[in-house]
Order: C-alpha cells, then structure tokens, then sequence
C-alpha cells in the first residue's frame, strides 16, 4: 500500500520557514485544493512540512496565492487540543514542490539576487545597468 499523493492548489498564507537547533531548514505552508463548479465546489485544506534545501528552495520561490503542485506523502499526526483532548490529523511531507503553469505563466525574477551573488564573489565589480553595453 502506498500513501503518496500529488496535490495541486493555492498557497493560503505565506510559508513560515524556521530552523531546528541542528541547522535543518523546516517550511510550513498551506494549499487550497479546490474542485467542482457552482454550488457544487469544494476546497480542501492541506497542511505541507517541505525539509533541508528543498525547505530552502521553496521559501524563496513561492508565496501566498502561488498556485503549486505538490507530490509528498501523507503523515498522521496526534495533537493537542485547546480543550486538552487529543485529537488526529494528516499532514503532506513534500518530495517535490513545483509552480504550475497551468492558469498563469510562472515569471521569476532573480536579478537582483544574481547581482548580490556577483558582488559577494567579486567584491570590488561595480553595479552593472540592465542598460549598459557590456563592452
């Protein structure tokens, strides 16, 4: 019996990343899974735990509104209640994270973190303009 599962939806809130006392990256975050038309539409809330360089990744890729799709595998959780009962759930620890493309082209613009990566390694280059000629 398998338990993966390939989810696609919308990110609900900015994903929250945090590091354990080891240095291990953990990024939390929620996808809205929404099917059917009309009346007849349903959304279903998915926790997502994303670990290490793909937690990394993740956080500096998407946010709240990105529509992603996701392919983990579910885990049961037990947890507290604020009336001090236990209660259950299911979380998705994600293999992969993807943007869909599916409704909007995915367009990410990372110059300026190149530029900041160019200064770190080359300290003394100048700030280049996107308009310059290079020679």
């Amino acid at each position: 019996m398998s338990n993966h599962i390939t989810i696609t939806g919308k990110v609900g809130q900015e994903p929250e990343l945090r590091y354990t006392a080891s240095g291990m990256a953990i990024l939390n975050f929620s996808v809205a899974d929404t099917y059917g038309k009309d009346e007849k539409k349903k959304t279903t809330w998915h926790d997502i735990t994303v670990f290490n360089k793909l937690a990394e990744n993740v956080a500096n890729t998407i946010g709240k509104g990105s529509t992603v799709i996701i392919v983990g595998r579910y885990e049961q959780e037990e947890f507290t209640k604020k009336d001090g009962t236990k209660g259950k759930g299911f979380k998705i620890i994600a293999d992969e994270v993807g943007a869909s493309c599916r409704w909007n082209a995915w367009v990410q613009d990372n110059s300026g973190a190149v530029m900041q990566q160019i200064g770190q390694v080359f300290p003394s280059s100048r700030e280049v303009l996107v308009d310059e000629e290079p020679f």
